[in-house]
């Protein structure tokens, strides 16, 4: 991250992409492989695959607008099985269901285990 901040002029507001670099990491951290995933829905932004299953995951900074949480969770909705799917943002609200999705406050997401 210290690179990149050298490397871009600070004009640039990418912090959706640095959520999406620090999730992948710790999914690294957490599960070991990480994938790209896909769905009718559009693209997943992690798939992991543990003892339990895959798990789904999707990083937004925010999804306050109506617009970005549909799209955020469209491509999570068209999964057609029970494993777990997650919503991470910057919003800082408590967890929130939507139909089985779980949307999570990235820090609190990065404190669990």
């Amino acid at each position: 991250m210290g690179l990149r901040r050298i490397l871009v002029s600070g004009n640039v507001r990418d912090t959706g992409r640095i959520l999406e670099n620090i999730v992948f990491l710790d999914l690294k951290r957490r599960a070991g492989t990480v994938y790209v995933g896909q769905s009718t829905g559009g693209e997943i932004d992690f798939v992991t695959n543990g003892a339990n299953g895959p798990a789904y995951y999707q990083v937004a900074e925010s999804v306050r607008d109506p617009k970005t949480l549909e799209r955020e969770l469209s491509s999570l909705r068209n999964l057609d099985d029970n494993y777990p799917k997650t919503l991470i943002t910057l919003d800082d609200e408590r967890p929130t269901n939507h139909n089985g999705i779980q949307q999570i406050y990235a820090l609190d997401w990065l404190m669990q285990l």
